[in-house]
């Protein structure tokens, strides 16, 4: 018997590492383990005084869902014991690179949007994405509850838009921009409403808050965040380019040449003083294996390689954190933007 208890929907942190089969009357037991319909690991395990045990399953299961791009994936487990078998099936895995403390996953997953943030702060002319979880059951209801000022006066307008979704348990994306927001209530109200300042976004249980700002980021890049999904980062701060060129040198009969020549491009970033939340939340993103930088939106966005990183978070409300660190695109490339 399998004693792998998981419940219907399960954070990838909360899997064990090792789990036992006992009642092996056999001298070993096959093991093989599915994920999202492809078997990724099969294992012969030898019994122990009846008992077998299976190692590294959070490992084995995340360090695919990584290779794969994958936020969440059915799981299957069968075991063969050689005269009958066992299978465990009908359950979910969702990424997640950190614990949380809620007694059931789906109480977090109903809760949270698939981000670390409470907050964003977004140009008005830019979007961004925002995933989350849902089981399939519940009707998905978007609400933007938005707050602007016309005129010296400052009001408020719930705007509800309902998303398409399937049965089965899956991610969705919001995609999120404050000029389509300030558009859709102009649309409804027939007016000009004024001036957007912030909204929150409400989808059930979840809720976040979208600051409105007019400053533009020197930099937006798109990383695969602590749960394995898209996520977007504006970056306010400074930018100075770099060209590194490295190369040697021969001469012969007085004369000089060079060879093995390389050169380097990189941007180097110095941001503006960050509260804790985003420094943890910068640092998510420098920690991330996937990392792209959108050039224009004809062509599709280019992977990037982060280095040179400098972050201390201090958790004293009197010290500034700021972070360095630098990008360049990972195949060197040069890009003309006419």
């Amino acid at each position: 018997m399998v004693r792998l208890n998981l419940d219907d929907y399960t954070l990838s942190s909360a899997l064990p590492d090792w789990f036992e089969i006992d009642q092996v009357y056999e001298d070993s037991v096959e093991v093989a383990v599915t994920l999202q319909g492809k078997c990724i690991y099969t294992a012969k395990l030898y019994e122990n005084d009846d008992v077998a045990t299976f190692y590294e399953l959070r490992q084995i299961v995340e360090q695919n869902m990584i290779a794969r791009g994958l936020t969440v994936a059915s799981l299957e487990l069968s075991v063969d014991y050689g005269s009958d078998g066992e299978e465990i099936d009908g359950k979910y895995i969702i990424f997640s690179k950190y614990k949380n403390t809620s007694e059931f996953n789906i109480d977090f997953l109903e809760s949270h949007f698939l981000v670390n943030r409470t907050y964003y702060s977004m140009p008005r002319e830019h979007s961004a994405t925002i995933p989350f979880f849902a089981t399939g059951e519940e009707k998905i209801t978007i609400h933007y509850d938005c707050m602007f000022e016309r005129n010296g006066s400052i009001w408020t307008y719930r705007l509800t838009q309902n998303m398409h979704h399937g049965s089965n348990p899956g991610i969705y994306y919001i995609t999120v921009s404050p000029s389509s927001v300030k558009f859709s209530v102009d649309r409804d109200e027939e007016e000009d409403c004024g001036k957007l300042l912030f909204f929150s976004i409400s989808v059930g249980n979840r809720s976040m808050r979208v600051y409105v700002i007019d400053e533009e980021p020197c930099a937006q890049f798109y990383f695969r965040n602590a749960y394995n999904a898209t996520e977007s980062i504006f970056i306010f701060g400074t930018t100075t380019f770099k060209t590194e060129v490295s190369r040697k040198e021969a001469v012969m009969q007085n004369v000089t040449s060079f060879y093995d020549k390389t050169v380097s491009r990189k941007w180097d970033v110095k941001t503006v003083p960050l509260t804790q939340e985003e420094a943890l939340w910068y640092n998510e993103f420098l920690e991330s294996d996937y990392v792209t930088k959108e050039l224009t939106t004809e062509i599709d966005r280019q992977e990037i390689l982060i280095s040179d990183i400098t972050s201390e978070i201090s958790d004293s409300v009197k010290d500034q954190v700021s972070i360095k660190f630098s990008y360049r695109f990972k195949d060197n490339a040069q890009w003309i933007n006419p």
